[in-house]
């Protein structure tokens, strides 16, 4: 894959956090496909294959009913790989205020989303979700 069309997966997989379609979503992943959150906190396991990316989806909606109102940094793409620095600006479903910063690695496998790692301030998601 080209690294223009790479982008282009990206930031149409990323725009799916403001209202995730789990059918969209699914024709941008392979069946192997792996989300992870990186953080050892409990409650964070990785989301695989079609299931995961539907359950994600269902996630993202229930937390973050606004969605995440994210805003794209630089973006480089080399060989299967990609790298993403994003921030969210949204209100959680329970009222909270959610902004975060993130760091995104996407690897590819062909055309599709293979593995995704989201890399992000934890103990911010844990202030706004878990109290």
């Amino acid at each position: 894959m080209q690294p223009a069309q790479m982008k282009e997966t990206v930031i149409e997989f990323l725009r799916e956090f403001e209202d995730p379609d789990p059918a969209k979503l699914e024709t941008m992943v392979a069946d192997n496909f792996e989300y992870r959150v990186m953080t050892k906190m409990p409650g964070f396991e990785p989301l695989k294959g079609k299931a995961g990316i539907r359950q994600f989806a269902g996630t993202i909606k229930s937390m973050l009913p606004n969605g995440l109102n994210m805003k794209l940094g630089p973006i480089i793409c080399e060989g299967d790989h990609a790298s993403v620095l994003a921030e969210s600006d949204t209100v959680a479903a329970n009222g909270k205020k959610y902004g975060n910063m993130y760091h995104f690695y996407f690897r590819f496998a062909g055309d599709k989303i293979a593995e995704v790692r989201e890399y992000c301030d934890t103990n911010h998601a844990r202030e706004v979700f878990a109290s």
